[in-house]
């Protein structure tokens, strides 16, 4: 009850109207001065935040090219698409190869005799072979239905490469084991060690074997002519730094198809336009944020900024200038097809870029990736504004220093009016007793006067 604030009860003063009055009066020019600076750094932080981030967009783009693996990149073609997908490596030579797919790789699958799904075979245990690997299951009495037996095999922990089913037909219901691995290297056998006699024996076929279900094949293919086997569908180095992915065997109608290795141009192309892309965001945002308009007599945040100012004037020399140690007739971003424009935006003619990568491709590389590339050139230039140490990264953080240091001010402000108000109320509320004592003491001073005889003894 001691924050209840009531009005004058003595002389009806209206005192927290004149509390609220006095108080706002003291508040209100201070306070918005803080409020005017708290505004100012926030414009600024957000107008160092957009560049910062157009920046770094324009970074990422300069990545992709920077590095020597940008222009190693291989891309792969095929005349006939369905039966083989590749992947180049760097170390891939550009050439083409005429592969034939005579048979996929598949892995061997093997199936019990026929057994009733419900039947319980009793207990003992499976001795399951894959390959040169082995591995043993124990089968308990009440787990030892065909479903039972699957899942054993399928949850032991020593598990070297068997998965087990049930597959039930017009004949019965057979526990049917495959090979996680394709080949002949890897073939399914199983062997069985009853605890229940004639038990789990039931499983083995007249000869104490299972019946196989698909033969293990390994896959075979032919390049430019010479065969070549795989435990997999998936072959590597066949052709030094290539990965080949048998799909389909080849058909009568189409009996190989060819491929062909080369440069990824394409992938260099579109890191070059989306280049263009981040530059021109760059100069979009540094245009809006330091322009000024005239008309209204709006200066925009960074207006003036000369941080802002020798970035994009950096910028523009560095992307229009010949490099040093480039070789022609590509030794610029103009023999890429890459011009200014009068607003200092950069624009691309796609077909020359185009002749320029598929003519001189090396060249290309040369110009724009490695340390003395043009790319690591602009990325160095970036980080000095942008980077850890960079000079916009120094002011944003100088700004929030600024606003952090603004926000005590507020804090302590906030707690100076809170004492003052509690001041000014506690004087106002001692006015008005006295007000009210004096209103008392002048009732009295009428009343007696009033109540005093009249000249001739009588009461007024």
């Amino acid at each position: 009850m001691g924050d209840l604030k009531l009005p004058g009860v003595g002389s009806g003063f209206p005192i927290q109207s004149f509390v609220d009055a006095t108080v706002n009066a003291e508040r209100g020019p201070k306070e918005q001065l803080l409020n005017k600076r708290a505004a100012d750094i926030n414009v600024k932080l957000s107008a160092y935040g957009s560049l910062t981030g157009a920046l770094d967009g324009f970074k990422t783009a300069l990545g992709k090219l920077e590095g020597n693996d940008a222009f190693q990149k291989r891309s792969t073609s095929f005349s006939e698409s369905g039966f083989v997908s590749a992947k180049a490596g760097k170390n891939a030579v550009a050439g083409s190869y005429t592969l034939v797919v005579e048979q996929l790789a598949q892995a061997h699958k093997a199936g019990s005799q026929a057994i009733d799904k419900s039947t319980k075979l009793g207990e003992g245990s499976l001795n399951i072979s894959v390959g040169d690997q082995s591995f043993a299951v124990t089968v308990e009495k009440d787990q030892s239905t065909l479903s039972g037996i699957a899942q054993a095999i399928n949850s032991a922990e020593n598990n070297k490469g068997v998965k087990a089913t049930v597959v039930t037909d017009d004949a019965g219901s057979r526990l049917v084991l495959f090979s996680e691995k394709t080949g002949t290297d890897h073939q399914i056998g199983l062997t069985v060690s009853e605890g229940t006699p004639g038990g789990l024996s039931q499983l083995l076929d007249a000869d104490g074997k299972l019946t196989e279900v698909q033969a293990a094949k390994n896959a075979e293919l032919t390049i430019d002519g010479a065969r070549v086997t795989s435990q997999s569908n998936e072959i590597k180095d066949a052709i030094a730094g290539v990965t080949l992915t048998l799909d389909k065997a080849n058909t009568t109608e189409k009996p190989d198809t060819r491929l062909t290795i080369g440069y990824d141009k394409k992938a260099v192309e579109t890191n070059i336009k989306s280049l263009v892309d981040a530059f021109n965001k760059v100069a979009s945002t540094v245009g809006s944020l330091t322009s000024y308009d005239a008309d209204a007599g709006k200066a925009s945040p960074l207006n003036g900024d000369t941080s802002t100012r020798n970035l994009m004037s950096q910028l523009r020399r560095m992307m229009s200038a010949p490099l040093a140690g480039a070789q022609p007739p590509v030794q610029s971003l103009a023999d890429l097809g890459i011009t200014t424009n009068k607003d200092g935006s950069l624009e691309l003619d796609s077909e020359q870029l185009q002749q320029q990568l598929d003519d001189n491709f090396e060249q290309v590389g040369l110009l724009l990736a490695g340390d003395k590339g043009l790319t690591g050139q602009l990325k160095g230039l970036a980080d000095d504004f942008v980077g850890k140490e960079g000079v916009i990264t120094q002011k944003g953080e100088t700004l929030s220093q600024q606003m952090k240091k603004l926000e005590k001010e507020k804090a302590s402000f906030d707690e100076y009016m809170e004492q003052y108000e509690a001041r000014v109320y506690k004087q106002f509320s001692a006015m008005d007793m006295v007000v009210s004592q004096m209103n008392q003491q002048l009732s009295s001073v009428i009343s007696a006067f009033e109540n005093m005889p009249d000249f001739y003894g009588s009461k007024k």
